[in-house]
């Protein structure tokens, strides 16, 4: 009991932030692990879903978004995203329920979507689609956090998927953290599959963080090793305004080397309430296929979205963070 109260104190911020009573080396760790993770968490909770720092799952909370893209061979895509948890503390505080819209790669593969719509016609993830499930957490520490999920993709007929997630955090000084995050999944369509991510936050400034993701997955559907890179730099303009500058890669080991890849700028900002977003985004991208429509060279693509944040655990973060920026002064 003491150890789960111990690990709920910590997590009620960013993982690590010094619990109630610590002292002398205690303080001092924790000040490190505060000061990188501070920055990733401002910068997962303005673009979201980009790592751990985006999940509060202490009570019910959720995100829903909306984006329309363009490119100049596919014209208009329209992509929603929805995602609502809420805690199960009948059955027990280690429970939650998630209900959704989005990938098979993110809810299923614990794989990170890196493209925006304007490029999806271009790829070959698999389309945003309702799933619901129950998670349970089996282990969180201000180090690590194991959990164990299951549900079904809401089609016809009903498609199961089970999966079991491992995340590692460390510390690198006061200005680095890398999280290693391994999932084990198993799904009708793409059969077992193992992801392997491994992804390094680096503050440059209070305003600028440089965040590296990676990823390899396998499984029964893929040709050899799925594999993405992305380096992406953040700059924080204000509380309620960020700018993100990335590039991307993705390839297949047994596949086209690589199919698809290009450099993009993306800007977000809070609008009329602090839960509610707007995002802009441009991008120039080259994509290969085995079809002529799959095919692009030097294509621009460009997309708007809006999101809308909802829950106290949301409300608590973005109230924490609206201390550590300077206010927005357009």
């Amino acid at each position: 009991e003491g150890a789960d109260a111990g690990a709920r104190t910590a997590a009620g911020g960013c993982e690590g932030e010094k619990p109630q009573g610590a002292e002398g080396i205690d303080t001092v760790r924790a000040g490190i692990q505060r000061g990188v993770c501070s920055t990733a968490r401002f910068v997962d909770r303005l673009f979201g879903r980009e790592n751990q720092f985006s999940e509060y799952e202490d009570e019910t909370n959720g995100r829903a978004s909306l984006t329309f893209g363009w490119d100049e061979q596919a014209q208009v895509t329209v992509d929603t995203r929805f995602r609502a948890s809420a805690n199960l503390p009948q059955i027990n505080e280690r429970f939650n329920a998630t209900i959704g819209r989005a990938s098979r790669d993110e809810y299923v593969a614990d794989e990170i979507g890196i493209f925006n719509p304007a490029v999806g016609q271009f790829t070959d993830d698999e389309p945003a689609e309702w799933f619901a499930g129950v998670g349970y957490s089996a282990h969180r520490s201000r180090d690590s956090r194991f959990d164990l999920g299951a549900g079904v993709k809401l089609e016809s007929p009903l498609n199961p998927y089970a999966n079991a997630r491992y995340r590692h955090y460390v510390y690198g000084g006061p200005r680095v953290l890398m999280t290693l995050r391994t999932t084990a999944f198993v799904e009708n369509d793409e059969g077992f599959g193992v992801t392997q991510a491994f992804d390094v936050d680096r503050v440059l400034s209070d305003q600028y963080l440089l965040r590296i993701s990676n990823s390899a997955r396998m499984s029964e559907k893929t040709a050899g090793v799925r594999w993405r890179v992305r380096p992406a730099l953040y700059q924080a303009i204000d509380y309620r305004r960020a700018m993100r500058y990335e590039a991307y890669v993705r390839g297949e080991t047994d596949g086209e080397q690589p199919d698809l890849y290009g450099v993009a700028v993306t800007h977000r900002r809070s609008a009329f309430r602090e839960w509610l977003f707007l995002e802009f985004g441009a991008e120039l991208f080259w994509a290969d296929g085995p079809e002529p429509g799959d095919r692009c060279r030097a294509c621009v693509g460009a997309a708007i979205g809006f999101e809308i944040l909802f829950g106290q655990a949301y409300d608590r973060i973005l109230r924490r963070d609206a201390t550590r920026l300077p206010a927005d002064e357009a």
